[in-house]
């Protein structure tokens, strides 16, 4: 078996470029593929099923604030409600951890309203439609 040689560091300089390009692109690849966001929910939410009062209720946030947080993916336009003064049809859809109780959870493929949900205006900007 013949083996050669490359010039004094060029061929390293090559496959850690070669490397480094391979990886970016994993990592842009990945990066599109979903956007997530993080944002923590209300007190006394219900984080449900559907988009939807009928969506059967998954868990509830009590009383502790930032105890609950949404990694969300995307938005849809479901049931309006108006609580506390505010209204809006806009539900986020991901799946919600329990800060506190690591033992629970991830409750997966679930909405939280709008309304509940800490991220300013709905939709926010940085969120896709589902």
């Amino acid at each position: 078996m013949t083996t050669t040689t490359p010039a004094r560091g060029r061929g390293r300089t090559a496959a850690v470029g070669v490397a480094a390009g391979a990886a970016l692109a994993v990592l842009c690849a990945a990066g599109t593929a979903h956007a997530h966001f993080y944002v923590s929910l209300q007190t006394y939410s219900n984080v449900r099923s559907a988009p939807n009062t009928g969506g059967g209720v998954v868990v509830n946030t009590g009383s502790i604030r930032e105890r609950f947080y949404l990694d969300g993916v995307c938005y849809t336009r479901g049931q309006y409600i108006k609580s506390g003064g505010y209204g809006t049809d806009v539900w986020y859809h991901g799946s919600v951890h329990d800060s506190v109780d690591l033992t629970v959870g991830p409750y997966n493929n679930v909405w939280v309203w709008g309304g509940n949900v800490d991220i300013g205006r709905d939709p926010a900007d940085s969120v896709r439609p589902c």
